[in-house]
């Protein structure tokens, strides 16, 4: 005879509508293939909360990080993409109310999306490129297609001097890849660089 737990929510559907037909229990048990004490817990459970899910309420641990310190060890992380789990972890606890683990935090950020990845590549834009290639746009912006046709467009590469060795890591969420302080460019540690 099945359990209450074993039931799939069809079955459970199947109980609750015997019952409310009028069917008996041992008639409701026969015909779903379950145990009486399952059609009792699952008719009762609809009576009193309206639901007939077989998901169970607060199994397991309470969390130790709840939504509050979840918002907070994001805002470390923000602070500074790079910092690893046990310079997190002395951050939290500094506050006199907190005291966790570097495990604890380490499931916490990996429970959050916030993984550690290595940073993304791109070209690095200076505040004077984007001015120059806003004023082009403008200045081109009402070109006629014949104008255009006689353009060669090519790629751009750029060389850097100073690099990151692939090491690096920083913390973010799978669409925080192109924040400037999630690239490898905003780690980079001066240097210089040319664009060919």
């Amino acid at each position: 005879m099945g359990k209450a737990a074993d039931l799939s929510e069809f079955d459970r559907g199947q109980i609750v509508m015997a019952r409310r037909l009028g069917t008996s229990i041992t008639e409701t048990a026969r015909l779903v293939g379950c145990s009486r004490s399952a059609v009792i817990s699952i008719h009762a459970k609809w009576i009193n909360d309206g639901d007939i899910s077989s998901r169970r309420q607060g199994v397991g641990r309470p969390r130790v990080i709840k939504e509050k310190g979840r918002r907070r060890l994001s805002r470390l992380v923000k602070q500074n993409r790079s910092q690893t789990v046990d310079q997190l972890t002395a951050q939290y606890n500094a506050d006199p109310s907190a005291s966790v683990s570097e495990h604890t935090v380490q499931r916490t950020l990996l429970d959050m999306g916030l993984c550690s990845r290595r940073p993304t590549r791109v070209p690095l834009l200076t505040k004077r490129h984007r001015q120059l290639r806003l004023q082009w746009a403008r200045k081109h912006r009402d070109w006629a297609m014949d104008e255009w046709k006689k353009v060669v467009w090519s790629d751009e590469s750029r060389f850097i001097i100073h690099h990151v060795d692939g090491r690096f890591r920083v913390r973010r969420l799978p669409d925080e890849q192109l924040l400037p302080s999630c690239t490898a460019g905003h780690t980079q540690a001066g240097g210089g660089g040319i664009m060919l």
